[in-house]
């Protein structure tokens, strides 16, 4: 069983399995909808970040008063293992992420990891997906960031318990590594 101490380093987890999810050429959103906060939410327990907070914080190492608080509870390599993870460029275009994303192995990844995100009506694949490929097909290209600016919601909610039982027991997360080493050679 996961202890709710535990929660604040899943920020990290969470902006990993994101940037990881499924890359795909299903266009679900609509201009001028974006994520400006991600809400991280573990049984009753929600937590808000801004999204620019996180995009000021990756891009200076200065976090605002309010993304500090949370930051305070998150150990100094965690902090830094965030950082690392929100600055993460991917080299793939939008040809390359619908290529990539009519793969078995990366679909059951973004339905997998999808699912960790709640959204009314089970539109949570289709939201993915089209945030990937938003991202993908930006000038800045696929990055976290970028990644989480794109999602097609005011707000990107995550179940923490669902994100931690797929990064502990997650069938797709599994064959990722030699999925993504076949795709580069490709």
């Amino acid at each position: 069983m996961t202890k709710l101490s535990s929660v604040p380093r899943l920020l990290v987890g969470v902006a990993s399995g994101l940037t990881l999810l499924g890359f795909s050429a299903l266009m679900s959103a609509r201009p001028g909808f974006a994520a400006e906060k991600i809400t991280l939410q573990y049984g009753g327990f929600y937590r808000s970040i801004d999204v620019a907070d996180l995009v000021a914080y990756s891009e200076t190492g200065i976090p605002t008063p309010e993304l500090g608080s949370f930051l305070d509870l998150i150990k100094e390599k965690d902090r830094e293992q965030l950082v690392k993870t929100l600055k993460m460029k991917f080299p793939f275009n939008a040809v390359a992420v619908d290529r990539l994303l009519k793969t078995p192995v990366a679909e059951g990844l973004l339905k997998e990891v999808a699912s960790a995100t709640v959204l009314p009506g089970d539109t949570e694949v289709i939201a993915m997906r089209g945030a990937l490929l938003i991202a993908a097909s930006s000038k800045e290209g696929l990055t976290t960031t970028n990644l989480l600016k794109s999602y097609p919601t005011p707000t990107l909610t995550v179940d923490l318990k669902r994100l931690l039982s797929l990064m502990k027991n997650g069938s797709a997360f599994k064959g990722l590594g030699s999925m993504m080493g076949s795709f580069m050679q490709k």
